[in-house]
């Protein structure tokens, strides 16, 4: 994800990154880890895109049996109705394959955030 966060400063987004992990690596099925680092990759990219210059977080976090992803901007531009991408439809699918939970939208004072949960199985 460094990368990622490298990528977009080219594009005008300052993304701060922050990984917390509570279980080790290799817990998250590969399935789950890789849906995860696309939704982030692609609400980034919607933010070079439709928000920049801004500042964005984004958080991941890892925990026993799930994986959270929340990427939110400042609001450097005003949020654009409509679009001819797919970005938000593909995250929502993703997260739907893996019975997850998916939110985006306008926040309260400015910005745009991306919030998305995926359950997993703890390997016994």
């Amino acid at each position: 994800m460094p990368v990622l966060a490298r990528q977009a400063a080219i594009g005008g987004v300052d993304v701060r990154l922050d990984v917390r992990r509570e279980e080790p690596a290799g817990a998250v099925p590969e399935s789950v880890g890789l849906a995860v680092y696309r939704i982030v990759q692609e609400a980034v990219t919607n933010v070079v895109k439709r928000a920049a210059p801004a500042a964005c977080r984004a958080t991941v976090t890892v925990t026993a049996g799930e994986v959270r992803g929340e990427v939110t901007d400042d609001g450097g531009r005003p949020v654009l109705a409509g679009g001819k991408g797919h970005g938000l439809i593909g995250m929502r699918e993703r997260v739907a394959l893996h019975g997850g939970e998916f939110r985006a939208g306008p926040r309260v004072g400015g910005g745009f955030a991306v919030t998305a949960r995926l359950p997993y199985r703890v390997a016994a």
